[in-house]
Order: structure tokens, then C-alpha cells, then sequence
């Protein structure tokens, strides 16, 4: 990938564009609207597609390709009312 081009992925069926197949797990959590340390990211088998990888350490960097689609799940803590 050169510098100048950009992969798409999709985060909780949003359209990302990132700069880099590289990227830290912690920032597709916040793409989807959740926080790090809540919520984990599952990778996908197309937009509704089984899960593929599960990704629970917000600090790990994956590498992405162009049309990869992701989800979060809330995994942190319940808080009583």
C-alpha cells in the first residue's frame, strides 16, 4: 500500500478510511462507538457474517485489509442503578 491510498473497513456497519493496514485495536473500538477495556472487537465473515477473531487486548495492533467488517461487544462492567 502506498502512502496516498486508503482502506476501507467497517466498524459496526460504518465506513472507516485508515492510512495504514496496521492499526491498534483500541481504535476500532472507539470507531464503534465503544471504550477500550469495555468492549472487545470481533472481526466478521462479511457485514453479517459469523465472527472470525476475537480481539480482547485494546493495546494489540492487527493488520486489516481493504473491506474487512467488525463489531463490538460490550464486555465491561454492569453498573448497578
Amino acid at each position: 500500500m502506498t502512502t496516498n491510498e486508503k482502506l476501507i473497513v467497517f466498524v459496526n456497519g460504518e465506513k472507516f478510511d485508515l492510512s495504514s493496514s496496521s492499526v491498534n485495536v483500541s481504535e476500532l473500538i472507539r470507531d464503534g462507538g465503544g471504550i477500550p477495556g469495555e468492549y472487545e472487537l470481533q472481526q466478521r465473515n462479511g457485514r453479517n457474517g459469523p465472527v472470525t477473531n476475537t480481539f480482547t487486548n485494546p493495546e494489540q495492533i492487527i493488520e486489516v485489509k481493504d473491506g474487512d467488517n467488525f463489531t463490538t461487544r460490550f464486555t465491561g462492567p454492569i453498573n448497578p442503578s
